[in-house]
This record gives structure tokens, sequence and C-alpha cells, in this order.
């Protein structure tokens, strides 16, 4: 029993042994460390984080040491400090870390400090109520319209007690507006209008006899619908206009009739795709007209069609699935497409023969959105987190503005600011670099995608009360951005156009 205690007590001391010398080596082993830093963006007079951790086979770190680079007070010794840089400009940013023998290890990163925003001037001019009453703001993602005589056009959908909509016609008279005409639909309208090459409007509705309408822009009445046999009801699809004045729509159906449809001016169905899934998206032309993109939302993935006689231009659509709700497409000007499914922002680059997914990111809530393009090149889109950009280069996710958002995609202004509808009734402007700027109450509602005219005067839709009104927001030193896309639908037409 003795001999046994013994040897217990000498393989207990040789364990403690072997741990200290295990210590002892971790703590001689050289340290290694990354840092990284949030907000992605970094801005003048804004706080950052920095954090820091130790690289796989570092040893123990016992000191950290940053130097920012910036003027006096630049340093500390905090695992994760907090900074702010006094002014705008290029920062080399050096952390040194140090293990229990005095060996230190050097990371040295260069940051991006911009300048603060220019102050967001904003007012908002006229409410305009068409005191149609309604149980919530229509779905699809819809924005006002804009005519080349400055009339805008907006929707008014989920009206009571007969679930018709309306098409209402305003006149901006600048301090007021003033109803130019109404035109109730035979059914509630999901999506937003489009106006042709020959000022008149397109919308479509649920109603399987007549899923598609062309109002006069003049007086608001209906030159045609379309609908019956072979074509059912349309949700969440803005039909796309050609510069030949064809327009392109989807339906809300998978079978055995539901798909993708296009039209002539004169309402001459042209071709459609049916039987193949439904296609609840706002469908984008390419820049030569020649092929359209839609999502298959049944796949979640892209099909590319030819314009002329709609055959697909590939075999296979192309891709990451979960698709369902619908999205406005977008493309950038080297001819990338952009949309949105029920779970990420995707971008699709079209090769001719075939299509390829350029990268796909995991954007939870994206779906009835879309991507916007800013005057830099970065992406925005609405989703369940809010606002949220991306750099278009491989989706990484720069920044994100946490708000409530839904059935809104942003727009951008010249300046790069970016507006986007909130569900609790503010147009919400966030700057480039995810600051924001101001939340413009508009009601107790939600607020629709927003559309930014050429002098820079917003107009969006809003839900107040049992309402929906248009709201005329002016801003100073604005305009769309100088980009591909600035906003839904790419113009204040929202004909769907890349040129």
């Amino acid at each position: 029993m003795k001999n046994v205690k013994v040897l217990l007590t000498g393989l207990f001391l040789s364990l403690l042994v072997f741990a200290c010398k295990d210590d002892d080596m971790e703590g001689l082993l050289p340290p290694a460390a990354e840092f990284s830093y949030t907000p992605g963006t970094l801005v003048q007079g804004v706080q950052v984080l920095f954090y820091a951790d130790p690289t796989e086979g570092s040893g123990e770190i016992v000191e950290w040491h940053w130097n920012f680079g910036d003027a006096a007070n630049s340093t500390s010794t905090k695992r994760n400090p907090y900074f702010t840089f006094a002014s705008a400009g290029t920062y080399n940013v050096t952390l040194t870390v140090k293990n229990g023998a005095g060996t230190t290890f050097d990371v040295t990163k260069s940051v991006e400090v911009a300048e603060p925003p220019k102050e967001f001037l904003s007012s908002v001019v006229w409410a305009f109520n068409n005191n149609t009453t309604v149980s919530r703001l229509n779905e699809g993602s819809s924005s006002p319209v804009i005519g080349d005589d400055g009339t805008i056009y907006y929707l008014e959908g989920y009206a009571n007690p007969t679930s018709n909509s309306k098409v209402v016609a305003v006149t901006d008279n600048g301090a007021t507006a003033q109803l130019k005409w109404a035109t109730t639909l035979a059914s509630y309208i999901s999506n937003a209008p489009s106006i042709g090459t020959d000022g008149h409007i397109y919308v479509n509705t649920w109603d399987n006899t007549r899923a598609v309408y062309k109002l006069s822009g003049t007086d608001g009445a209906v030159l045609w619908s379309r609908g019956g046999s072979g074509v059912l009801g349309a949700s969440n699809t803005t039909p796309a206009v050609d510069a030949q004045g064809n327009i392109y729509h989807g339906s809300k159906f998978t079978t055995p009739n539901g798909g993708f449809f296009s039209w002539t001016p004169a309402g001459v169905k042209r071709w459609q795709i049916t039987g193949v899934g439904a296609f609840y998206t706002s469908p984008v032309l390419s820049k030569d007209e020649t092929t359209v993109y839609v999502l298959n939302t049944n796949e979640g993935k892209l099909w590319a069609i030819n314009t002329a006689d709609g055959t697909r231009k590939w075999a296979e659509s192309v891709g990451p699935g979960s698709g369902i709700h619908g999205s406005s497409l977008s493309m950038g000007s080297d001819g990338t497409i952009y949309y949105t499914t029920n779970v990420h922002v995707v971008a699709i680059t079209d090769n001719g023969a075939a299509g390829a997914i350029k990268w796909s990111t995991a954007v939870a809530g994206a779906a009835q959105s879309g991507v916007v393009i800013g005057p830099k090149g970065d992406l925005y889109t609405g989703a369940g987190a809010g606002l949220v950009c991306l750099n278009p280069a491989d989706g990484t996710v720069k920044w994100t503005h946490a708000m409530s958002t839904n059935e809104s995609v942003p727009a951008v202004d010249v300046e790069g600011r970016i507006y986007l509808g909130s569900t609790d009734g503010k147009l919400v402007v966030v700057s480039s670099e995810g600051i924001l700027l101001k939340a413009i109450e508009l009601g107790d509602g939600a607020v629709h995608s927003p559309t930014i005219a050429n002098n820079g005067t917003v107009y969006v839709e809003g839900m107040s009360g049992s309402n929906i009104k248009l709201y005329k927001i002016a801003v100073q030193e604005s305009g769309p951005a100088n980009s591909p896309w600035p906003m839904k639908g790419r113009n204040v037409k929202n004909t769907g156009q890349s040129k």
C-alpha cells in the first residue's frame, strides 16, 4: 500500500512538472495577433472600436500596444480600445504585442478616414391624400413615377371594402398638390407603375382576366387591359418597358398558366412563357435590349430571355435558390445583374451562352427589396437587419444601418446619401459611410420606395391611418446619383432599362 502511495505521488509530481513546462513553453512561444475595427468605414470625428485576437499558434500575449498614426494621444495599451480620428486622411495603425519573455510582434494596416458628411437639409413640402380608405400599404416595393410634364403617378392598393385599387395622378403646383385624375381598377395592385415611351401608364393587378392595364397618362382612361386564358394575375412585378414601347412582366401563379409575358404598346401579345413557375419580380433589360432578365421565384434563380421571341438565352437558370417573394432587379455598368431572394443578395454574370454566379451573400429578409448602386459603386438593399451596404466586387457586407424596413427599395442621390422607407412612418436618410443623417417623419405606417427627381425632390408613398399619402420632400443640392442604377426601376419612369 505504501508503495502505491509513493507511486501515485510521483505520478502527480511528474504531471505537475510537465504542466508547468507546458505553461512555460506557451509563455516562451513568439506572439502573433491580428486586428480589425468597426464600423468598417471610418469617418473623421466618429468613434471607432479596434479589436484584436491572437492568431493560431501564438504564445501567451501579456501586453497590447496600439499606435493609431494620428497626432498626440494616439496610443493605447488596452486590448480593444476606442479611438476617434480628428482629421480625414490615410493612417497607418500598428498593433504591437509582447509575450512574457519580451518577444514582440507587429501588425500594421493602412486605414482611410473620410470627411464627415455634408449637412443634410430637407423639408416636407406637402402630403397629398386622395382619401381612399385602405387596409394597408400595397405590396411590391411600390414607388411613384414621374411623367415628362412633371405629373406624379402613384398607387392606392388594398382598398376597402371591395379590394379595388386606384392609380392616382397628381400635379405638383410647388407648395401644393392637385388631383389630376384617379382610376379604379378591377382588383388590388401589388407592385408599382411604369411609364411607356408614349407617356401612358402600365400597371399589373391580381385579376386573372385583366392582369395588365394601360392607362392614359392624360386622363386615366383605360386604353386596354389583358388577361384571361394563358395570362394570370400579377404580384410584385413592375412592367419593364423597352425603347420601342414593348412591355415585359411576370405573374404570381405557378401553374398551369403562370409565367412571363411581353406585349406591344397596342396590347398585342408578343410571346409568353407559362407553366414554369411564378415570376414575382420586376425585370431588367440589357443595354442592347436583346435580353430581359427575370427571377423565377419558385426556383430563386435568374432567367435570361430573348426579347424578340421569348426563347431562353440560357438553357439553365442560374442562382442559389430560395426565391418566393418579389425582387426589383438591377444592373451594373459592366452588365452584372443583381437580385434578392429570401436569404441572399446575388450577382450574376451573363457569359453569352450561360450565366454564372459572380457572388452570393447571405442577407436575411432582402427578398422584397432590390439592389441599387451608389456613385462610388457600392451596393445598397433593404433587409431584415435594415439598410445593408455591400462591396460590388465580392458581395461582402461593408456596413449595416439597423432599422425596420419592408417592401422598400432604396434610392441614392448625387451626394451618395441613401433613402429608405421604414415600417414606422419614416423616410430614413443615411450617408455613404452608414451614418444616420435624418429620419423624416411621414406618418404612422410603412413607407415605400422613394423616387428622386432630377432637381433632387423626393416623392414617396406612406401609410397614415387608413390612407396612403403621397409626400413631396425638398432636398437641397441633390438629384439622382450618377450611377448605373440609383433607384427602383433605374429611372423616374420605372422602366427597368439599363441605358
